[in-house]
């Protein structure tokens, strides 16, 4: 029988207590998980309280990491990252739930395909909100949500930290959609595959959610005002900065000079 690697999950945490049972039941119950990571950025509801329950629970499945103030969801996930040892790590947000298999999809695409270095689990709308469910074009429309979401994506834990994990830049933190630099840039470096007809996540949505500012633009020509086109330059200069260092990188990894090299420098005169 195929045995495929496990998979560590990482859950950001903040202020999700009505809704962090639910996904970490949904973690638990998977046949491939390795570790799961909660990180608590600084809640201020009883998150941190029922994720030490769980901890105590289930203490050779579940490390809880405690954030000292609150440094959004990029930092959280990149700090869970950061703990992991395992060679393939899942994003989940703590408001989502995995279907059941979800990780042994992801899992045996990575043991049946080495070169992937990201694979994209389905994604599943779970009480969308009518005006955007029978809107004609909600499927294209998803299909930006699917390729550019944080929580329905798997990576080979050294290609996410090639590409420097999420981007923690400022202009995220106003504004969110570092998921969005980083799996755009995902898509010119490596390859990505996709299990968008197969089980993955149940992406619960809710009036105000973080998705409903991408399908206001893309069914409804509904701009945020607050995304300006110079800030719009900004997140694609950081996605250009994200595929400007793989690719060094790759060229150093590729190079056929390996080993010490003693070089020695010349300086200009004056």
């Amino acid at each position: 029988m195929t045995s495929f690697p496990n998979i560590d999950v990482i859950i950001p945490c903040y202020n999700c207590a009505a809704t962090l049972g639910r996904a970490v039941e949904s973690v638990l119950q998977q046949p491939n998980l390795g570790r799961l990571y909660l990180v608590d950025d600084a809640s201020t509801d009883n998150t941190r309280e029922l994720a030490e329950q769980f901890v105590r629970r289930f203490p050779d499945k579940i490390r809880l990491e405690i954030l000292p103030y609150n440094g959004g969801v990029a930092k959280a996930r990149n700090w869970g990252a950061l703990q992991s040892n395992a060679e393939f790590i899942a994003f989940l947000d703590a408001d989502d739930a995995y279907e059941f298999g979800a990780l042994e999809a992801a899992a045996s695409i990575f043991y049946f395909r080495p070169q992937v270095s990201v694979v994209r689990l389905a994604l599943k709308p779970v009480d969308l909100a009518e005006r955007y469910r029978t809107h004609p074009n909600i499927d294209h429309a998803w299909q930006y949500m699917r390729m550019t979401c944080g929580g329905n994506v798997v990576f080979n834990r050294a290609f996410f930290f090639a590409c420097g994990g999420f981007p923690q830049d400022p202009l995220f933190c106003e504004l969110g959609g570092e998921d969005g630099a980083l799996g755009i840039a995902t898509t010119k470096l490596g390859a990505i595959a996709t299990l968008f007809e197969d089980v993955g996540v149940l992406h619960y949505c809710r009036e105000g959610m973080h998705a409903e500012r991408l399908l206001d633009a893309v069914l409804f020509g509904k701009n945020d005002e607050r995304v300006t086109a110079e800030k719009m330059a900004q997140a694609n200069q950081v996605t250009d900065e994200i595929c400007r260092r793989v690719n060094q990188l790759k060229c150093g990894l590729n190079t056929e000079q390996i080993g010490i090299q003693p070089l020695r420098l010349e300086r200009a005169e004056g």
